[in-house]
């Protein structure tokens, strides 16, 4: 694996999970739909991915079924109470756990969740990673401040999502989270690779 083919996995990932679902709710929104029903709408890409890993490998990963979960509570809920902005905070849902959890690795983890994020999406580096990991206090001290950086970047960004929904006019926040996750997501990434040294081109 490559450090390119992080980058484009990465980007798709982005415009897939969250770029399309914002550009799907605008159309709509277009066409005089209800907000409720066109953030609904908007969901649907993310639950159709999901269902399609899971009829295709027969398997569901925890945090594709956490993400299936929250969509689908959250829309029910939604529905259930006819409040747009219920569904306006669903990135949080999914952001303030995995910030949660980022935090409590540094206390009851054997490695940050970040480093271990990191081996698993660069398979190629993961036992040069472990080693540095055995051999550098340095190297360990460096991934639980990045670890730590994540964890209250996302806390922070789910805080904010939900101030947004519920004091910003409904049409102006899908747009505003988008660009503020997308923002968040690219800088953290880029400043990442350039502290841990990770953004060195590997081979498979």
């Amino acid at each position: 694996m490559t450090t390119t083919n992080s980058k484009q996995a990465g980007l798709t990932m982005l415009l897939r999970d969250v770029a399309l679902p914002m550009a799907l709710y605008y159309v709509l929104r277009s066409f005089d739909v209800d907000a409720l029903w066109a953030l609904l709408v908007s969901a649907v890409p993310p639950v159709l991915r999901t269902g399609y890993v899971l009829v295709r490998h027969r398997r569901i990963d925890p945090v594709s079924a956490f993400v299936l979960a929250v969509l689908l509570i959250n829309g029910a809920v939604a529905v259930f109470s006819g409040d747009p902005r219920l569904l306006l905070v669903r990135s949080a849902w999914i952001t303030l756990p995995l910030g949660v959890a980022m935090l409590a690795s540094l206390l009851i983890g054997r490695r940050p969740l970040l480093f271990r994020a990191v081996c698993t999406l660069q398979p190629a580096r993961a036992g040069e990673l472990e080693q540095l990991w055995g051999l550098s206090p340095a190297f360990r001290q460096r991934w639980r401040t990045a670890t730590l950086g994540w964890g209250a970047g996302c806390v922070l960004l789910a805080c904010a999502v939900v101030v947004m929904a519920f004091t910003l006019p409904v049409d102006i926040v899908p747009i505003l989270d988008t660009a503020l996750t997308v923002g968040t997501v690219v800088l953290g990434a880029k400043l990442t690779r350039q502290r841990m040294g990770i953004n060195r081109t590997v081979d498979a």
